[in-house]
């Protein structure tokens, strides 16, 4: 029998047990032989590099991770020094106003049994500077209230690793005057509880609860959204500015039994005319006191077009 290789006509010398498994003469095996040893080298070599791959990414992998927990364990070592300073200086001022309430409480007691003042200006001053310090104090700790981590990136030589959050909520900064230049003549609600709103429910919130102007609420939202601190020295809104949406409340149409916007009698009725209130927060207007949506909307719309 002849060689299996193609073209070839040499007498079968053995089998090419390692490689093709057919019979061949002895040129072709030797032949058949190299190949497989090449073929295996190449295959070894791509393993090596593999490996090597595999090996580098788990030691910068584990690299990553020890920094990051160390990064993490100095983070929250400081914040919790930070907070352990912030707790004895506040324990140290109450031990301080509490000593000084009982001394006040001593002097009062005793002008009241001696019937002779014993309490001074002084006295009234230090209880009133004791008051403001507990009421900034206050502020300042909603100030400077921790956000969440939205965009935390730690550098290494060869990677970042970056954190994302994205239910991310803000908290609404008019609890108090002069915030990003809002004061108390701007006439807006600046007695907000700090809750805390997703982009679009701050908007909102900033339009119906403090009833700010609609390009006024979304300039101050994307201001408190791209992380601007709300400190005395950032000025969103001038003094003369007005910010105060007046039309927020406005008179009801509906005070008038007899011909409202063509109203007949019995649909007067129906929809609870003429109204006892004097005003409306027009955002409230289409559910107030009606109790057909088409209609209502029918009158908000004319409402809106004559004022």
């Amino acid at each position: 029998m002849t060689c299996q290789h193609p073209g070839c006509s040499f007498d079968i010398f053995s089998s090419c047990i390692h490689h093709c498994m057919q019979n061949v003469c002895l040129v072709h095996l030797i032949e058949h032989g190299d190949i497989f040893l090449r073929d295996f080298t190449d295959l070894l070599d791509h393993l090596d590099k593999s490996t090597c791959i595999l090996m580098k990414e788990a030691n910068l992998a584990k690299t990553q991770i020890i920094q990051r927990r160390q990064y993490e364990i100095d983070r929250i070592n400081r914040l919790y020094d930070e907070n352990q300073q912030e707790i004895r200086k506040r324990l140290t001022f109450a031990e301080a106003a509490n000593a000084s309430i009982k001394d006040k409480q001593h002097k009062l007691i005793k002008s009241k049994q001696e019937n002779e003042c014993h309490i001074g200006q002084h006295d009234f001053e230090q209880i009133k500077s004791y008051i403001i310090h507990i009421k900034n104090s206050s502020f300042e700790k909603q100030d400077k209230k921790e956000e969440p981590i939205t965009n935390l990136e730690i550098t290494t030589n060869e990677s970042n690793f970056i954190i994302n959050n994205t239910w991310k909520t803000y908290s609404c900064p008019l609890f108090r005057p002069n915030v990003f230049g809002i004061k108390l003549e701007h006439n807006i609600r600046l007695d907000c509880n700090g809750s805390t709103y997703n982009k679009s429910n701050l908007t909102r919130h900033l339009e119906c609860y403090h009833r700010m102007l609609p390009e006024c609420a979304l300039r101050l939202r994307n201001a408190i959204i791209n992380g601007q601190t709300s400190s005395d020295q950032i000025k969103l809104f001038s003094e003369n500015e007005i910010i105060l949406n007046q039309e927020y409340f406005s008179d009801c149409p509906l005070i008038n039994s007899t011909n409202v916007f063509g109203s007949e009698s019995s649909l007067s009725i129906l929809i609870h005319i003429p109204c006892t209130k004097k005003q409306v927060a027009l955002i409230s207007m289409p559910s107030h006191s009606l109790t057909s949506a088409i209609i209502c909307n029918k009158i908000l719309q004319i409402f809106i077009i004559l004022i």
